[in-house]
C-alpha cells in the first residue's frame, strides 16, 4: 500500500477531498448498476399516475399534480443516483484536471461542471428508462395489504401525495401515495397499503413496530 500512500500525499488537500467524494461514490454507483441489471433498479422519479380502475397510465388530472408538479420535477433531478453521479464523476474529473497540472481553482470549476452534467444525464437516463417501461398491465389491486417504503414524504390528511416504493408483480416500482393520518409520514417508513384513493393513488398507513 506504499504506492497508495505516496499517491494520497501527492494529491494535496483539494485532491484528497475530491478523492474522498469520487472513490466511495464510484463504488456506490457500481452497486446501483448491479442492482439495476438484476432487476431492482429504476424505482425513482416515476411519471406514472394511476387511473380509477387501478391500472397505471399517464394522467395529467391527478388531484395533486398541479400543486406538486414543480416539487416533483425537482425531485426527478435530485435523485439518489443523480447525486451519486455528481460526486463520482465530478470527483474524478477534478482529480484528472489536477493531475494534468490545471490550477486548483480551474480544477474545482471543471469538477463542478462535470458533476452537474452527470447529475442531469443520470436524471435523463432514469426518466427515459421509466418511459420505456411497459406499465400497462400493472394492477394496483395487487398492492392491497402489501408493504411499501416511503420514498418522498407523504403529507397528512390527503392534502398532497407523496411517493412509495415497493415490489409489485415482480417489479420494483414507485407509486403515488396519500394517508388519512393527521401527521405526515417520513421517508424510509414502512407502510401498509390499505386502499386505493381516487385516481388509483395508494392509501397507506405506517406499520406498527412490534
Amino acid at each position: 500500500m506504499e504506492w497508495f500512500t505516496l499517491w494520497w500525499q501527492g494529491l494535496g488537500l483539494v485532491g484528497q477531498i475530491m478523492a474522498c467524494a469520487a472513490i466511495p461514490m464510484t463504488i456506490v454507483m457500481l452497486l446501483q448498476l448491479v442492482l439495476m441489471i438484476i432487476g431492482a433498479g429504476f424505482g425513482e422519479g416515476s411519471d406514472n399516475d394511476i387511473d380509477s380502475e387501478g391500472s397505471v397510465g399517464n394522467n395529467d388530472d391527478h388531484p395533486a399534480n398541479e400543486a406538486g408538479s414543480n416539487t416533483s420535477s425537482i425531485w426527478r433531478i435530485f435523485t439518489i443516483r443523480g447525486i451519486v453521479a455528481f460526486f463520482a464523476i465530478g470527483g474524478w474529473a477534478g482529480l484528472a484536471t489536477l493531475a494534468a497540472g490545471v490550477p486548483v481553482l480551474w480544477a474545482i470549476q471543471i469538477a463542478l461542471l462535470a458533476g452537474v452534467a452527470a447529475l442531469l444525464l443520470a436524471s435523463f437516463i432514469i426518466q427515459l428508462a421509466l418511459k420505456m417501461q411497459d406499465s400497462g398491465n400493472l394492477n394496483l389491486n395487487n398492492a392491497l395489504a402489501q408493504v411499501a417504503e416511503v420514498y418522498i414524504t407523504i403529507p397528512p390528511s390527503r392534502t398532497k401525495f407523496g411517493k412509495v416504493t415497493m415490489l409489485l408483480q415482480e417489479r420494483f416500482v414507485e407509486l403515488d401515495a396519500v394517508t388519512d393520518l393527521d401527521s405526515e409520514i417520513r421517508p424510509h417508513t414502512k407502510v401498509e397499503v390499505v386502499a386505493l384513493a381516487d385516481k388509483g393513488c395508494l392509501v397507506v398507513r405506517p406499520i406498527a413496530e412490534e
